[in-house]
């Protein structure tokens, strides 16, 4: 039995036992979807309120050190199953569905030890969980861009072309970077060499430390949102960022747009959790937020 047939199975049998994640992914057929064009791109807006969680995370060390991490073995809720991976790395992870999903299926892949949120070590588990689940996409949201379990390492899958990026990377969206190779050690090494674009000063490697609001030189990792699917070849998506959050997520109320970028939405797929940030996000005020948060490119040539 493959690993799609596995989680998928576990997929099924969760959501049979109505629990939390049931409410949930019954809720998604009520979900309100606009779509736009942005530069060309065709991207869509999402008002999903039971993301509320994952667009308001506070991820502030006082906050993590507060609450328990839901995705250690303690913090599992009730119904919630789990589904060991072991990477040919010699990695485990937990494979779980994700109780707050965007898609159907969603799961949550999650190392086995509770270990910050860092690419680099797990990049290779990374594309062997692409080759695995080739009926999946996997992304990666860093520390910074996006993801809500930034003290605990983890990846997360959704169904294939779920993303607009997938198929319409012909475009100048999002300055995103694609690497595409079909050896997996060519692969690994040539994005490697991108990812190494974004490297942070030594000092701040050293320290470890990550600090909301900080200069990018106080955090251990450069910003970046991943994103990597199988067809027989492997193809990576890099979008390099530069501010986690968009300024209009500070604004007065009467302004304010509740728009917390991270992969999904660097994609071309924009969360909201409020129907006032759902009504005020135009295709232009969201390619402008896109630019906000997104870096200049490290190099003009796509590989």
């Amino acid at each position: 039995m493959n690993l799609y047939t596995q989680i998928s199975d576990m997929f099924s049998r969760e959501l049979a036992s109505h629990g939390r994640a049931f409410v949930n992914y019954q809720a998604l057929s009520g979900v309100e979807v606009k779509d736009m064009t942005i530069d060309g791109f065709p991207a869509k807006l999402f008002f999903n309120p039971a993301r509320v969680r994952s667009v308001m995370a506070d991820i502030s060390p006082e906050a993590l050190q507060k609450r328990a991490c839901f995705l250690c073995p303690d913090g599992v809720e009730e119904h919630q199953l789990t589904h060991n991976w072991d990477s040919p790395t010699g990695h485990t992870y937990y494979i779980r569905v994700n109780p707050f999903p965007i898609f159907s299926p969603h799961f949550t892949v999650s190392s086995s030890v509770h270990e910050r949120q860092e690419l680099l070590p797990h990049l290779e588990s990374m594309l062997h969980l692409a080759i695995e689940l080739p009926e999946m996409t996997i992304f990666y949201n860093g520390p910074m861009c996006g993801a809500s379990a930034p003290d605990h390492m983890h990846f997360q899958a959704v169904p294939r072309h779920s993303l607009p990026i997938e198929d319409h990377f012909d475009t100048n969206y999002a300055n995103a970077i694609l690497v595409q190779e079909a050896d997996l050690q060519d692969h690994l090494a040539a994005l490697k060499r991108i990812l190494a674009m974004g490297t942070i000063p030594k000092e701040a490697s050293q320290t470890g430390s990550l600090t909301v609001g900080a200069s990018h030189a106080e955090e251990y990792e450069p910003r970046w949102n991943i994103v990597t699917w199988y067809d027989e070849k492997w193809h990576t998506v890099v979008f390099f960022r530069k501010e986690s959050r968009p300024m209009c997520f500070f604004a007065p109320e009467e302004e304010r747009i509740l728009f917390s970028p991270a992969t999904v939405e660097m994609a071309g797929i924009g969360i909201v959790a409020n129907r006032e940030s759902f009504d005020r996000l135009t295709p232009s005020k969201l390619r402008d937020i896109i630019r906000e948060v997104a870096d200049t490119l490290p190099i003009t040539d796509t590989q």
